[in-house]
């Protein structure tokens, strides 16, 4: 057994009953204890009075209760009011639990954080409002303990418990427990079969909760140890295969980590052993991955910015335990908003200043395979043009920062289809065809594959020196078809805060974000995109293959052709270049054999954008040499900039044919 005993139980002796709990379940640990009375027990319950001596590892039961709303989303469950009851235990067990500041009355009695009373009334409605939530908990346990708000409130119900546990009447007070634990044997019986979370809760933060509260009984020894042990195991094992926790928008990757986080809290409080180096390694990893997919005012990507919270509270915790992992700490101090790293003594405006602290930092782009999520940026010292596509459903989504790292696009990134004037369904799994990630770029390029009509190429790429990202879509239809007639419909979702404007003689358009200025009290808005759609014409007159357009909180580009292939492209700049009056872009003539191509063979464009120059080449058909703008490309895909000093190029991904 590799757990320590606490001090003040290092000299007792070995109670007789341990010698059988080894196969103790957590409904035999419980019925030991209170064997005799319950109200015994109960009385029994620790309580914090004015002269109470807290442990210098535990911390007050309103931060517990606090902590239980890190990471929660907007879960599909069968009932969404089940938040209700979790946000109502916080509130009355917070720092102002129904409007009385607990950070008020220590100012005006001058007591240290350890010594906080609240008054007779508070305390009544507390009780009151416990009793309610645990009837409510043992009417939702079993059937629906899953249901990750059903699962925290009962959690938060355990930290509650030195509150009111001596006030709530003994027969409900058991009846929790009792249905609480039924739910940790299921746990642990049948393992993480309906996933990591809210497992994690049943199986590991629960019995170091109820221990925390009961560890002056003693006989939870074993209980403590069993259940650490499976909880190192568990970080070790998510943090190598993060699969299941990047799952559908990776929604509980950060509920889980906050369990851990709770988890050792109350370990710590019971006197539990430290974790070893694997686990702390195996923490970091889970921090790093949820940092590759946080934007830079701290919520969490492939979500709607106000379905998730900034939770700077939650950073500084995993940050504390993870203070021997440097890189992580570095990179989570630069990406985030500043009272973060300040927190942690980092000077984050000094360290964004300092290029030399790229070298220093994990690499700022990453693809998880196995849950098709891509998190592309330019450096972690970056704000603008982060990126978050996740591609595991038949609609992607994808997130976009601008300069000031908040979101301007955000949410599905979809395409309709019409063939001879009639709609095809695209109910196909997007599949990667090429990833490629290096200094200049991360390029991506998906597959969807409407057997018998049409095979869709999806392609993003985010030019890291530029702080741009072309995206495109190409239609392969059957070379065959003497009668083509196509139109595609590339959409994307414009963030609540952004809106789509077009230009009246041209087809580019800008996006805007609207925000109160709290200096002048006035509604302003900003321009913080530039949208070149590069598979159309510059100027609108005479214009009919396709439109650029915005309407209900999207951004739609249109694209039409009479032939069998299809490009419909575009070009999004944010930050100074998207300000910028200066730009154009045209149509390049692409030569085979010394003979021009139609656009369905090949297509070339060059855009400028104030002195900057590049071009972009995409061939449609089988892959041959063919040169434009004096370049020679036997390729699928090229991008390059255009060095105007010397007419030469460099080139910034260059995609061959397998």
């Amino acid at each position: 057994m590799d757990w320590v005993k606490p001090k003040h139980r290092a000299n007792r002796a070995k109670d007789e009953t341990l010698g059988d709990a080894d196969n103790q379940s957590a409904i035999q640990w419980l019925e030991k204890l209170c064997v005799d009375n319950v109200a015994m027990l109960q009385s029994s319950l620790p309580v914090e009075t004015k002269k109470s001596k807290h442990k210098p590892s535990d911390f007050p039961i309103h931060q517990y209760l606090q902590a239980m709303l890190w990471g929660i989303g907007n879960w599909e469950v069968a009932k969404p009011a089940h938040r209700e009851f979790l946000q109502d235990l916080v509130d009355a067990f917070g720092k102002e639990p129904f409007g009385y500041s607990l950070d008020s009355h220590l100012r005006k009695t001058k007591r240290s954080k350890q010594t906080q009373v609240v008054p007779d009334e508070i305390r009544a409605q507390q009780v009151a409002q416990a009793t309610k939530i645990g009837k409510w908990i043992t009417q939702q346990l079993p059937k629906s303990s899953y249901d990750p708000y059903v699962a925290l409130t009962a959690t938060g119900w355990l930290y509650a418990l030195p509150e009111v546990g001596r006030d709530i009447p003994p027969a409900l007070w058991l009846e929790v427990l009792q249905s609480t634990l039924t739910q940790v044997d299921r746990a642990w019986e049948q393992g993480p079969s309906e996933g990591l979370f809210p497992w994690v809760i049943w199986a590991c933060e629960v019995p170091l909760a109820l221990a925390k509260q009961m560890s002056h009984l003693g006989g939870k020894d074993r209980i403590v140890s069993e259940t650490l042990n499976r909880l190192a195991l568990l970080i070790e094992q998510t943090a190598e295969d993060p699969q299941n926790l990047l799952a559908f928008g990776a929604q509980d990757l950060r509920a889980f980590v906050a369990s851990l986080i709770r988890s050792r809290w109350a370990a710590d409080n019971v006197g539990a052993r430290k974790w070893y180096p694997p686990q702390r390694r195996g923490l970091a990893k889970l921090q790093s991955i949820m940092l590759h997919l946080t934007d830079p005012s701290g919520h969490a990507m492939l979500d709607q910015t106000d379905a998730s919270r900034y939770e700077p509270e939650f950073w500084t915790s995993l940050m504390n335990l993870c203070m021997e992992h440097k890189k992580v700490q570095l990179a989570t101090a630069v990406a985030l908003p500043d009272e973060i790293g300040k927190e942690q003594g980092f000077k984050p405006a000094k360290l964004r200043k300092d290029k030399t602290n790229d070298a220093r930092l994990p690499k700022p782009s990453h693809y998880w395979e196995k849950n098709q999520v891509v998190s592309m940026r330019r450096n972690w010292r970056k704000k603008d043009c982060q990126l978050a596509v996740d591609f595991s459903r038949d609609s992607i989504w994808l997130d976009l920062c601008d300069e000031a790292g908040n979101r301007i696009l955000s949410g599905d990134w979809d395409i309709g289809l019409e063939y001879r004037g009639k709609p095809v369904d695209v109910d196909v799994a997007w599949n990667e065809v090429c990833w490629f990630s290096d200094d200049d770029v991360d390029y991506l390029e998906l597959e969807c594959d409407l057997e018998g009509t049409c095979t869709i190429y999806r392609q993003v790429m985010l030019m890291r020196h530029e702080g741009m990202v072309y995206m495109a879509d190409s239609l392969l239809g059957n070379p065959e078809d003497l009668k083509a007639d196509w139109k595609t419909t590339s959409t994307w979702t414009l963030d609540a805060a952004a809106s789509f404007v077009p230009e009246a003689k041209s087809n580019e358009g800008r996006i805007e974000r609207h925000f109160h200025d709290e200096s002048t009290g006035e509604d302003r808005s900003e321009t913080v995109a530039l949208l070149l759609p590069l598979s159309l014409p510059e100027w609108r007159r005479g214009s009919n293959q396709g439109s650029l357009s915005g309407q209900d909180g999207k951004v739609t580009l249109e694209a039409r052709t009479t032939r069998t292939r299809l490009l419909s492209s575009m070009l999004l700049a944010v930050g100074p270049k998207s300000r910028s009056p200066k730009f154009t872009w045209r149509a390049l003539t692409v030569a085979e054999n010394l003979h021009k191509v139609s656009d369905d063979i090949a297509q070339g464009c060059r855009v400028q954008i104030d002195d900057d120059q590049w071009v972009f080449y995409r061939s449609l058909a089988p892959c041959t040499r063919r040169t434009i703008m004096g370049l020679h490309l036997g390729m699928e895909f090229y991008a390059g900039r255009f060095l105007c000093d010397d007419g030469t190029y460099e080139p910034l991904v260059e995609v061959s044919p397998e």
